[in-house]
């Protein structure tokens, strides 16, 4: 999960010095965020790794024309999925990025010490179904606030939208997934809302 104080300082002396280290802290600091955020909209492995290493190589050569930059990480996440886009379109032909969205899975893991083996299984099929209910940009925003770790600022520029829009889709997201829990009438519905809850907290 990405921190912004460390990665915002690093930031600064990349640009301003072209200092090698904190390139490293920023590359580390996002690539497997980066890498679970493709797998999630669909790309295949090695898709995501290229995409990954093209990014942070254009950012590299490009430091003397980001001092625009407000949002490190914002900045990044979206050129990656741009570059996916494009080596998408590369491959097949044009890429209608609407439709490549309506892909965007969560995979729900489960911390390994919450629950029994059994029950994590239960578990983790009920809130699957749950996600399932969001729309697929309802999946996204939730996945980049609680499994990223991002402000609605990031995820708008990320998205494209608004910030106040972004706002909007996570709580009708939540909503969705707090009536849907609630109207569980299985075994273990009381342990599926305090999953949903740790989801939330946790991530």
């Amino acid at each position: 999960m990405v921190g912004m104080g460390s990665i915002e300082v690093n930031w600064e002396n990349f640009l301003r010095k072209g200092d090698e280290p904190s390139f490293s802290f920023i590359y580390n600091a996002h690539v497997d965020d980066l890498f679970s955020y493709g797998i999630s909209m669909g790309f295949q492995k090695e898709n995501c790794k290229d995409a990954i290493q093209d990014t942070f190589y254009k950012l590299y050569i490009s430091r003397d024309h980001l001092k625009h930059v407000e949002n490190i990480t914002a900045y990044i996440f979206k050129s990656f999925k741009y570059r996916l886009f494009d080596m998408a379109k590369k491959i097949s032909g044009a890429v209608d990025i609407d439709a490549t969205a309506e892909l965007f899975i969560i995979d729900v893991t489960v911390l390994d010490d919450l629950i029994d083996e059994e029950t994590k299984d239960i578990i983790k099929n009920k809130v699957t179904s749950l996600l399932k209910s969001l729309t697929a940009n309802q999946r996204e925003v939730v996945y980049l606030k609680y499994m990223i770790g991002l402000q609605h600022k990031e995820i708008a520029e990320i998205l494209g939208i608004e910030e106040e829009s972004s706002r909007k889709l996570l709580y009708r997201a939540i909503e969705t997934l707090r009536k849907k829990a609630n109207g569980e009438n299985q075994p273990n519905g009381l342990q599926l809302i305090l999953f949903l809850y740790s989801f939330s907290r946790l991530f």
